[in-house]
């Protein structure tokens, strides 16, 4: 089924082409309501990803784009294309996703809208079925909330990594026991701090780069630390960056063959994210 964009976006038009949208909801069919918090600076290149993955059969899927005013850059596009977090801050969601952000060796104290963001965190423990949180913010909300401690890497996980399911869940049905996960971060986190907390279950990890899906035992809240949306070519786009910034990094690990990135992650992120739609964010709506 198809979705809805309650506000145009420009990428609408390059990938209508296999994303089937609609002007309006059917009442009489399935549906959720879903919030993006996007954080990112390729704002474009994301919404497109997370579009791609939230794109299901099954249910029509209505999606805001939300953006906070006291983050500094982007300020224009926000306010064209998306909603601010001080005009939804009293209406539910279904589902939300919180996304990364770029902030690996930046002090809390210098992020502008660290106390939006945090306003935000607590608004979903309220108004919002199921939550997201993706990379960064998936870090940053596990110690807000649990007091769970990252540990900052200074040479970066880029690559696409095996990951083993630890715990089965609903979230994972249907996954194989080793499945795939493009990773693009700057820190681990402990697994035991995730197993001190019985309120939290230790979903996934890979031996490579440690701890990659927690989640929240009542499902609503679930930590990606790895970027199951990216498409075929996120992780090019962000080493030719890299390089370009005259950083040391080597080329991400298991992505290139014969120099061309290839797309092994794919059909474990639709399953990832339907999962969620349905398990966690539609089942519990019904």
């Amino acid at each position: 089924m198809p979705i809805l964009l309650t506000k145009e976006l420009p990428i609408k038009s390059s990938i209508k082409d296999h994303v089937h949208f609609i002007s309006e909801i059917n009442p009489d069919l399935p549906y959720v309501n879903i919030g993006i918090l996007n954080l990112m600076s390729t704002l474009e290149d994301t919404e497109r990803n997370l579009i791609e993955v939230l794109d299901t059969k099954f249910l029509q899927v209505k999606l805001d784009f939300i953006y906070l005013k006291t983050k500094k850059t982007k300020q224009d596009y926000y306010q064209k294309y998306y909603l601010p977090f001080s005009e939804i801050k009293n209406k539910d969601y279904d589902g939300l996703i919180i996304t990364g952000a770029p902030l690996a060796f930046v002090p809390l104290e210098e992020i502008s809208y660290l106390e939006e963001l945090k306003k935000v965190l607590d608004y979903t423990k309220d108004h919002v079925r199921s939550t997201i949180f993706l990379c960064w913010s998936a870090s940053f909300t596990l110690n807000y909330f649990y007091q769970i401690p990252k540990k900052v890497k200074q040479i970066k996980s880029s690559g696409i990594y095996p990951h083993k399911i630890c715990q089965k869940t609903a979230l994972t049905k249907g996954l194989d026991d080793i499945f795939y996960i493009p990773i693009s971060r700057y820190f681990t986190l402990n697994k035991e701090n995730i197993l001190e907390h019985k309120q939290l279950i230790l979903t996934s990890i890979s031996q490579d780069t440690g701890v990659f899906i927690v989640e929240s035992i009542d499902k609503k809240q679930v930590f990606l630390t790895g970027h199951a949306e990216y498409d075929r070519y996120t992780l090019d786009k962000e080493y030719q960056r890299d390089r370009k910034k005259g950083l040391n990094i080597k080329p991400p690990l298991n992505y290139y063959q014969n120099n061309k990135p290839i797309c092994s992650w794919c059909s474990s992120a639709r399953i990832l994210y339907h999962n969620w739609l349905y398990e966690y964010v539609y089942q519990d709506r019904k």
